[in-house]
């Protein structure tokens, strides 16, 4: 045995770093214990918020200085810096007694993302630490974060592994090794860099397990706020010292230059400290000698079994001799350990038996809550919301004013007839202006508003009391008066000054007096002294025997007058020279000054907004249940996408008895309230607003609710605002309840459907999980009786000493006690363990989950310890049961050394053992227990199914975690997460039970007794877990269509639409939240045969691109067939596997054909093999700059280079001279990167003139090709097509023939099935076809072959998907067929005097489209339809048949003439002009056609025809729109539809804030219509003539009215602005 492994136990409880010396006198720069005692001393006398203030509140400045500033500030070189986020490494030169030595420094940087990793940065750091240790470099670390990433994506990427790695490096590594907590140290984010030989701390550095907001959530049901619970564990430096946990306190603090040489001693003193010292140790311990020679033997002979444990670890390992550590390394490394170790400390239970009980005290969480509950009301009372700053509640406000005025006037029979009867207009208006004004507040006060609304009701019940509140006004010179309170030692005003808060008392500090405004401070002190009056009366007869009060305080004393009013009363007599009296005079406001308190106070509705008030605490309630009862509605929505009417039944009934419960509601009944509520959920549907208000709840609540998924909030809105009303309507009328879930409305939410249906998941598997924990089927008891014969248990008498002496932790300890649990985390000893091939004598570590979740003490690292050391010695293998919820948080810092203790250990015991540790996770297992053992990377981890196994646990973690990103069966998928997923050994039915929630959840096949068996045989390697994916064949899926998905938006929606229904298919229409009132979705609404179903968001990325999200509607909707449309994923041949995954057919060809023929590198490869005629180029992708130049000297300039998957004019770049290329090269592959997803180009020879020719195909199933026509595209604008044409006015026939074969040749050589395109480019000057690309989908132009052959194109698109055959379609072409695309856009002149164009979105006034001969018109134009901002910009299709070509042109001139489109802005008189154009007329031109014939006419003259059509000519603004009355203040009103954007992106800063002062040429935000962004400022709204804002003044930003991604209509309002005097 090595005799140093098995002394390591003993030498640690003697083990002292400075042996018989002060700090001190061994490192310079540290506070002497004289001084760390008169900070312990000034700790214990302050109350809990002034501890907060010197402890916690200082690492939390934002502007306190970085880890990359500290180092800056050392002021000597730097090397090699690693600048990684929050991860800096840099190497520093140092002097060490004369000589330079290089230091390694690893650091967490908090200006980025505060000095949080993730996964990848624990990476780098354990590679970095490595490479310092290799180097023999002395490693530094700095710790300042409030902890490691514990959220989605660092989960799903194995932040527990990846943290435990880097404890085990840094515990591994054998160089010295200092840590220095600098800010925050918090949990499993600051422990592994504290894992050192020496660990000290700047003066207000802060280190515990984790912060004590999160320690605060674990104890809440005692009542602890979390400021009690950080300081009952101590959290600050001088504490830490004198727990032992850190080893000195260095007298630095960020920012003291005049003290950073401290630092700088400590570092050097301290690495040669411990230099010294391991010398020291190695001289006088020859057992190292040994040691060390065991480690060479090891190194000669390493086993195959330690080998291939190394092969499996990502651990570094010295395998060249070079690198083989000195005798000294593995005395640094040994002396860590032993350092750690003397952290841990515990005691025995017979100890803790002789123990006195103590009392948790009482707790202030709730009184700390009631407080800033209150503050905040009578706060917002000294200044409630201005009327006139809500549209909503000023026309609500105005409304009621002229209904009351009305009331008094006579009105006629005729004018009743025609404006209403005034009773009944004003009982309308009053409802309006309450309901407003109460649904102003409930999103005004967000989470408070149930309290803030119960606080109101109470002071609109009693305004004469109320009345006697503080406002700010009340104060006069509040400098002056709380200077004389800072000072005074009169008895009243010190007592009153004691009851101020914490923050409060600030108010008596002098530069706090002077640093601040009035403003603020008046704001604060009426907020303090308001919460002082109404705090219980402050007289008191015999205090005040001596103070003089007035004879009316008095009076009211004798009276026993309301103790508001009497302590209003005593502090007028008292500070009378700066506090008003209370009068009952009031005057008159002003409009402007008008607030909501005057609505709601005002007689006519006092009393209906009370009921109001009482209805939304209800509607709070209900929100509130409909949360804590997801999981019931999620089975529901799984079972049959409803939500019963007993579920609201039952919802309803616990609203109203939580209700009753309340004081507000103690003069109600049950059945008044019902009638209410049914009554006010009446009226809020019924208001315009209702959708806003519901959406805006669902914003801010997702944020209260962080756990929980924001999808699962779009179904709460959706149920008041449409299942709840039907919900009534039912009980009322007796209509037909359904409770269909399906929103119409869901905002911005990418991949909503899918996200949902994993939300819905989630709650089912939590609901059973946690069913299964509460079964107490896997306990150690069970686990001993199943696996372990003979088991002796080793230490089983240790349990914690409780350090901090957390007083809820010795509560349960003395529970557990009693009740004869287990008072620890872990039970360790020998035993048998029965597998199927053997018996095997082992260690054995079991969780004990009936004791604090199983959380891991100072205990259970001690006889973890003992256990290794026992099994060193009889050599015995380890197996391990672990769920547990942590390290045991109540211990304080200490319980963080359990990790890098139990971490190091693990390394020596398998390094030096030759032993294998087999874990196997079950339940929760969690935290610092997986963090540092369970995912040591020398142990061979496991988990049983079901394991729920993230970093952090969802009680500390204020975000929602999926739970494929820590359920053990969806991670065991990825290899680096664990060995293997293993079956339950105590639930038969639990894969079976996963299964029916997630039938395509992984399972496992191997049994625990399999593992052991196959591990302790040396073999590593497991078996994978079970996926269940019946995908079925592409040629399986070829069958009748029955129901169709189809995935389209606008003109493509509408024909596919059309088509399915004409021939008898069931549809279901996807469409976003903008196209949710669309032609195309009233098609599918007008049958309930047919479905329509939002898939949410705005813009495309949120929207239609959301594959996922499609698929899951497609399963919901269970549909046979998905008709991918154009665009967004019609050419993804990922979507396309997707889609037949799901046994669904893709109607489109094979996923073969998509990769190959949309793939321009592929396609072009293909095409060459097929001898079919390519543009000269680089015919394959082009890997850098410089072969891109080479390949253009070859063909020669200009040349194209196209983004491999770019489309639709997209992606490409003109290259005309060879000194362009590296720089065009690089920008091309960049922007192709952003906008496909792959940097992949290829070069092309640039055509100077071509036609742009494309042929149409269709294929099917049986290998019939049919080529039906060609079409000419050539009249584009930057390679958008504006019009196209059946045939080519200069394409020679033998070319047109050559085209039709070669795109026959391309269909059959890559099996093609269903319509595709292939497009060709005509090279006008050299009299050749080339192939271009192919489309493998529909295209917008198909319309155009249709009408000169009469093949339908979609029809047999929908044919072919089912399977029939095209062998015997018969067509010919005649005529001549011209399409026209209709944009919404207006001509402008940019600034290089050219024409452009700009969308122009917004509501169609007027629309006629006459029907005509040979006209088909294919529209989403309608009267009172709006055409969004977020799309592109194509409204209608026009096709024309003629029998020639000048028959098509003038048949489309002529109709364009009878077609009205008012509203907006078409380009159809520029379309009308082009028809009747010479050049156009001829027929001879190329693609460069329209810039030139743009380029030819009177732009002003086009300008003004476009505006005059769309009826809105020369429309603006006029300044009185601008205006608001009553007020100097300006509006800023939207210039046009569009999406509102405050900065240029969201990395950069906002163009303007509230207060900022712009002139009229800065910048205010900008607007996206159809993909492009224009500026905002006061010059956009200056006409020819004319300044709507003087150029000359200045102007103050005073309110933002939208918020960013908004969309915003032209006139609506987005900014308020007030003039300010220029400045000059």
């Amino acid at each position: 045995m090595d005799q140093l492994f098995l002394s390591a136990e003993s030498m640690a409880k003697d083990f002292s770093l400075f042996p018989r010396k002060e700090p001190t006198l061994v490192v310079r720069g540290l506070l002497k214990e004289q001084q760390i005692e008169m900070a312990l001393e000034n700790f214990k006398s302050m109350e809990v918020d002034s501890y907060i203030a010197a402890t916690v509140a200082p690492t939390e400045e934002s502007t306190r200085s970085s880890s990359k500033e500290i180092i800056a500030a050392l002021d000597v070189d730097i090397y090699n810096e690693v600048d990684n986020g929050p991860l800096y490494c840099a190497e520093l030169e140092l002097e060490f007694d004369g000589e330079l030595r290089r230091i390694g420094f690893v650091t967490q940087n908090r200006t980025t993302n505060s000095g949080v990793w993730g996964p990848d940065h624990h990476k780098a750091a354990a590679k970095i630490v490595a490479s310092y240790a290799t180097r023999s470099m002395p490693i530094v670390t700095f710790m300042d974060t409030p902890g490691a990433d514990p959220y989605e994506e660092a989960n799903a990427n194995n932040q527990a592994h990846t943290i435990s790695t880097l404890i085990a490096e840094l515990c591994n590594v054998d160089v010295p090794t200092l840590g220095i907590i600098i800010g925050q140290g918090y949990s499993g984010g600051a422990i592994p860099l504290a894992a050192s030989n020496l660990l000290l701390s700047l003066r207000t550095g802060v280190f515990n397990t984790i912060h004590p907001k999160s320690l605060s959530n674990l104890v809440r049901r005692y009542n602890l706020s979390w400021q009690e619970c950080a300081k009952f564990v101590g959290v600050s430096s001088y504490e830490l010292y004198k727990q032992g946990n850190i080893d000195g306190i260095i007298d630095f603090d960020p920012g003291e230059e005049n003290k950073i040489e401290n630092l700088k001693n400590s570092i050097v003193t301290g690495i040669s400290f411990i230099e010294n010292s391991t010398k020291d140790f190695v001289s006088r311990h020859p057992e190292v000698i040994n040691h060390y020679q065991r480690n060479l033997n090891r190194y000669f002979n390493s086993s195959e079994t330690i080998s291939a444990v190394h092969s499996n670890s990502n651990l570094r390992f010295p395998i060249f001799p070079t690198e083989w550590p000195n005798i000294f390394g593995v005395a640094f490394r040994y002396l860590r350990y032993v350092g750690l170790r003397r952290r841990i400390k515990s005691t025995t239970t017979t100890q803790y038996g002789r123990l006195a009980e103590t009392e948790i005290p009482e707790g202030e969480l709730s009184q700390r809550m009631h407080r800033e509950r209150r503050a905040a009301f009578l706060g917002w009372l000294q200044d409630p919301d201005k009327v006139l700053y809500e549209d909503s509640l000023n026309r609500a406000w105005k409304n009621f004013q002229e209904k009351r005025k009305a009331l008094s006037e006579e009105r006629g029979r005729i004018a009743q007839f025609i404006f209403g009867e005034p009773q009944s207009n004003f009982d309308i208006a009053k409802n309006e202006i309450c309901l407003v004004a109460g649904l102003h507040l409930y999103n005004r006060w967000k989470a408070g508003a149930k309290d803030n609304l119960s606080a109101l009701i109470e002071y609109l019940n009693d305004i004469e009391t109320s009345s006697y509140f503080l406002s700010t006004s009340d104060i006069k010179d509040v400098k002056g008066l709380l200077e004389s309170l800072s000072k005074t030692d009169e008895p009243f005003r010190k007592m009153l000054k004691q009851q101020f808060s914490f923050e409060g008392k600030k108010l008596f500090d002098q530069s706090f007096i002077k640093e601040k405004n009035a403003m603020f401070l008046v704001s604060k002190l009426v907020s303090e002294l308001n919460l002082i009056i109404e705090s219980g009366s402050l007289y008191d007869e015999e205090f005040f025997a001596s103070i003089e009060l007035s004879e009316a305080t008095k009076t009211l004393t004798l009276k026993n007058a309301h103790p508001i009013v009497i302590n209003r009363r005593i502090l007028e007599d008292t500070l009378w020279s700066n506090i008003e009296r209370k009068t009952d005079l009031g005057g008159t406001k002003a409009i402007q000054d008008i607030d909501i308190m005057d609505v709601v106070i005002n007689e006519d509705l006092r009393e209906s907004f009370i009921s109001n008030c009482h209805n939304l605490i209800l509607f709070d309630y209900v929100y509130e249940n409909m949360i804590a009862n997801l999981v019931s509605m999620a089975r529901e929505a799984n079972k049959s996408k409803s939500i019963p009417y007993d579920f609201i039944s039952d919802l309803l009934e616990k609203t109203i008895q939580d209700a009753l419960k309340l004081d507000t509601f103690k003069d109600h009944n049950k059945i008044d309230i019902q009638r209410s509520f049914a009554l006010w959920m009446e009226r809020l549907t019924a208001y315009s607003g209702c959708s806003n208000f519901l959406k805006s709840v669902e914003e801010w609540i997702c944020v209260v609710h962080k756990d929980k998924s924001d999808t699962l909030f779009v179904i709460v809105s959706f149920f008041f605002e449409k299942i709840l009303p039907e919900y009534y309507a039912s009980r009322r009328y007796g209509n037909q309840f359904e409770g269909k879930i399906k929103p119409a409305r869901i905002g911005r939410r990418k991949d909503f459907w899918n996200r949902l249906n994993i939300a819905y998941r989630d709650l089912l598997l939590n609901e059973f999980l946690n069913q299964e924990n509460r079964s107490k089927r896997t306990t150690y008891e069970t686990i001993l009786n199943k696996y372990v014969e003979n088991f002796e248990e080793i230490s089983g008498s240790l349990m914690s000493a409780n350090p901090c002496s957390f007083p809820t932790f010795r509560a349960s300890i003395e529970s557990a006690l009693k009740s004869n649990v287990r008072p620890h985390g872990l039970i360790t000893g020998i035993g048998d363990f029965k597998a199927e091939n053997g018996c095997y004598r082992t260690g054995l570590v079991l969780s004990n989950v009936a004791f604090q979740a199983g959380s891991i003490d100072n205990s259970d690292c001690e006889r973890f310890c003992n256990l290794l050391v026992e099994c060193a010695t009889q050599r015995l293998p380890v197996i391990c049961f672990i769920s547990s919820g942590g390290m045991q948080t109540k211990e304080g810092a200490a319980a963080l050394f359990t990790m890098p203790v139990v971490n190091d250990l693990i390394t020596r015991f398998v390094i030096e053992n030759n032993l294998p540790i087999i874990m196997f996770g079950f339940g929760h297992c969690t935290g610092g227990a997986q963090a540092s053992f369970v995912t040591h990377p020398l142990v061979q981890t496991y988990y049983l199914s079901g394991t729920r196994m993230p970093f952090a646990g969802q009680a500390v973690v204020e975000r929602n975690l999926p739970y494929h990103c820590m359920v053990s069966n969806y991670l065991s998928l990825s290899k680096s997460s664990m060995a293997g997923l293993v079956k339950h050994p105590f639930s038969k039915e639990h894969d079976k039970e996963l299964r029916k929630i997630d039938p395509t959840i992984p399972i496992p096949t191997e049994s625990v007794e399999q593992v052991v068996d196959r591990v302790m045989v040396g073999i590593l390697d497991a078996s994978g877990p079970v996926v269940e994916l019946n995908t079925p064949k592409e040629e399986n899926l070829i069958r009748p269509i029955r129901k169709v998905l189809i995935h389209a938006r606008g003109c493509t929606a509408v024909k596919l639409v059309s088509h399915a229904k004409t021939l008898g298919y069931e549809v279901v229409l996807i469409q976003s939240d903008p196209d949710m009132e669309s032609v195309p979705a009233d098609m599918v609404l007008d049958d309930p045969k047919h479905s329509l179903v939002c898939i949410g968001g705005n813009t495309s990325d949120e929207s239609y691109l959301n594959a996922l999200s499609v698929i899951s509607i497609a399963d919901t909707e269970q549909v046979d067939s998905l008709h991918p449309g154009i665009g967004f994923l019609s050419e993804d041949p990922n979507f396309a596997n997707l889609v037949r995954q799901h046994a669904i057919n893709f109607i489109g060809p094979s996923v073969e054909s998509m990769e190959t023929m949309g793939n321009k590198s592929n396609a072009i490869n293909t095409t060459m093999s097929i001898d079919v005629p390519v543009v000269p180029g680089s015919h394959g992708i082009v890997e850098s700059s410089e072969m891109a130049a080479e390949i253009s000297e070859q063909i020669g300039y200009p040349v194209l280079l196209k983004a491999v998957h770019g489309g639709g004019g997209k992606g490409i770049q003109v290259v005309k001279r060879s000194e362009q290329m590296h720089h065009l090269f690089h920008q091309a592959t960049t922007e192709a990167k952003a906008a496909f997803g792959n940097g992949d180009v290829y070069i092309e020879k640039f055509i100077t003139s071509l036609r742009h020719i494309e042929a149409q195909l269709l294929r099917d199933t049986h290998g019939n090709t049919r080529v039906i026509g060609i079409r000419d595209c050539s009249v584009q604008r930057n390679n958008q097509k504006l019009m196209e044409e059946s045939g080519s006015t200069m394409l020679p026939k033998s070319f047109e023939e050559k085209i039709l074969r070669y795109a026959e040749k391309i269909a059959d050589s890559v099996d093609y099935i269903g319509a595709g395109t292939v497009e060709f480019i005509y090279d006008v000057p050299n009299n050749d076809v080339y192939f271009m690309e192919m489309n493998t989908r529909l295209q917008v132009e198909h319309p155009v072959t249709e009408v000169v052959t009469g093949v339908d194109i979609v029809e047999k698109q929908f044919q072919i998907a089912s399977g029939e055959s095209i062998a015997d379609m018969k067509f010919m072409e005649e005529g001549y067929g011209l399409e026209v695309r209709v944009n919404a856009e207006k001509a402008i002149v940019d600034s290089e005097g050219n024409i452009s164009f700009t969308p122009t979105p917004g509501e169609i006034k007027t629309c006629v489209l006459p029907k005509a001969d040979h006209i088909e018109v294919i529209s989403i134009a309608g009267e009172g339809k709006v055409i969004s901002p977020f799309y592109d910009s194509l409204i209608i299709q026009i096709i024309c048949y003629g029998k020639d070509r000048k028959d098509a042109v003038n048949k489309m001139s002529e109709y364009l003439d009878s077609v009205v489109i008012k509203g907006i802005c078409t380009n159809i008189p520029i379309i009308k002009k082009i028809l009747k154009d010479d050049v156009f007329l001829k027929g001879k031109y190329d693609t460069g056609y329209l810039p030139a014939f743009l380029s030819r006419i009177d732009s002003g003259k086009l300008i003004n025809e476009i505006e005059e059509a769309s009826g809105n000519p020369g429309k603006g603004f006029s300044f009185d729109m601008l205006k608001i009355d009553d007020s100097e203040e300006l509006k800023v009103l939207s210039p046009s539809t569009g999406v509102f954007y405050r900065a240029p992106s969201p990395s950069e800063p906002e163009h303007v804030n509230v207060g900022d002062v712009v002139s009229t040429k800065d910048v205010l935000c900008e607007l996206e219509a159809m993909k492009m962004f224009s500026i905002v400022n006061l010059n956009t709204f200056a006409g020819d003539d004319r300044d709507l804002y003087d150029p000359d003044s200045m102007y103050k930003i005073t309110r933002i009215n939208i918020t960013d991604g908004q969309q915003v209509n032209e006139g609506d309002l987005l900014f308020i602005i007030r003039p300010v005097a220029s400045e000059s």
